[in-house]
Order: structure tokens, then C-alpha cells, then sequence
């Protein structure tokens, strides 16, 4: 009897004091879970932000005035092969981006205000030939803008084009100051007549 009141006495001395009935930790256990948390944490946060908006507020994140680019604010030019007497534009029946000898080029785009006295036209190859600018803005481009129209507007004959600046793909762009971002964009083609093949000896 006395031998096993000593076992008990000694398993109970062995106990941590005040562990009977309490969920305890280890150090690892306790860093392991510290770490479960935060990642919680950042999963509800990114969870949030997809389903609220960008700032978390349901507001889409507006992009500053310095991320923005000027291209957001460009007029289309429109090119075809006539414009019309009413509205000074080129009409929709005439409107198309291909051109070859023969044909009238026109083009045409609303200004951005009051009708400008002078715009200036830079004209870049991107295709079908040696890229590059072909026509400067600042040097070369400059052009007077008839009065009295609705629209800026211009007509030249096709050939001139393929004679200046050759066959291929083209983006033309309107400034109002060669120094400024362009207030227009757009592209065209110019085709050249197919070439003949030498004849057989």
C-alpha cells in the first residue's frame, strides 16, 4: 500500500501546475498559428478588394493625370474619296483607307474647338516599306484650313501622295502646334500600280 501511494504521489508532483484542464501550446505550435492568422488576414483583405473595387471603398481606382495618355483624347480621322458640299466632311458613302493612282484623297476631323486658321500633319510609314516619318509636322506639315467650313477638311489627289511618299502603310497625325500632342489619328493605304514582269527573251 505504501509503495503505491508513493506512484501517485510522485506522477502528481510531475504535473505542470495549473495544466489540469487547459488547452496548452507549445512555442512552435503558438509561432505556427501566429502565422495561419496573418495569412487569414491577408486572404479576407484581398478577397475584399476584389469584390468591393479597387480601394476597397466600392470606388474604381481613378489613374492620375500623369498616368493617363494623350491617345485617350484623340479624334479619328476619316478618309474616303470625296467630301460632302453640306457638311464639309467625308461621307460615309465615300469613306475608305485604301488609295491608288487615280483616286481623290480627302480627309477629314472635327476640331477640337473653334476651327483652326492652321493644323499641322505629320505622316509616319508603319508598313509596306521603309518605316519612319515622311512627312515632319513641324517642317513640312503645315496647312491652311479653308474658311468658312464646319470641319477641318482636305483634298489631294492620290498620285501626288504615291509620288511623295511611295507605296504603304501610313498613320497621319493632326497637331495644332507641332510642339503638342496630336489632336487626331489615323491610317491609310496607299497602292502602288503592279509591278510588270520583264518579258522573256
Amino acid at each position: 500500500m505504501r509503495q503505491r501511494f508513493r506512484t501517485q504521489r510522485d506522477r502528481a508532483m510531475a504535473r505542470r501546475p495549473g495544466g489540469e484542464g487547459r488547452f496548452t501550446l507549445t512555442r512552435r505550435e503558438k509561432l505556427i498559428a501566429g502565422w495561419l492568422a496573418a495569412i487569414a488576414v491577408i486572404v479576407v483583405i484581398a478577397i475584399a478588394l476584389q469584390v468591393l473595387g479597387g480601394d476597397g471603398t466600392g470606388s474604381p481606382v481613378v489613374p492620375s493625370s500623369s498616368a493617363s495618355t494623350a491617345t485617350d483624347d484623340f479624334a479619328v480621322i476619316t478618309f474616303g474619296t470625296a467630301l460632302d458640299e453640306a457638311t464639309g466632311e467625308v461621307p460615309a458613302s465615300a469613306t475608305v483607307d485604301r488609295f491608288a493612282d487615280g483616286d481623290t484623297f480627302a480627309y477629314s476631323v472635327p476640331p477640337p474647338g473653334a476651327l483652326p486658321a492652321v493644323v499641322y500633319v505629320e505622316v509616319e510609314r508603319v508598313g509596306g516599306g521603309a518605316v519612319g516619318i515622311v512627312q515632319d509636322a513641324a517642317t513640312e506639315g503645315d496647312q491652311d484650313v479653308p474658311p468658312g467650313r464646319a470641319t477641318i477638311a482636305f483634298t489631294v489627289p492620290a498620285a501626288r501622295l504615291l509620288e511623295v511618299f511611295g507605296p504603304g502603310e501610313y498613320v497621319m497625325r493632326m497637331h495644332l502646334d507641332p510642339a503638342d500632342e496630336p489632336i487626331a489619328e489615323g491610317r491609310f493605304v496607299l497602292v502602288g500600280a503592279p509591278t510588270e514582269s520583264p518579258a522573256e527573251s
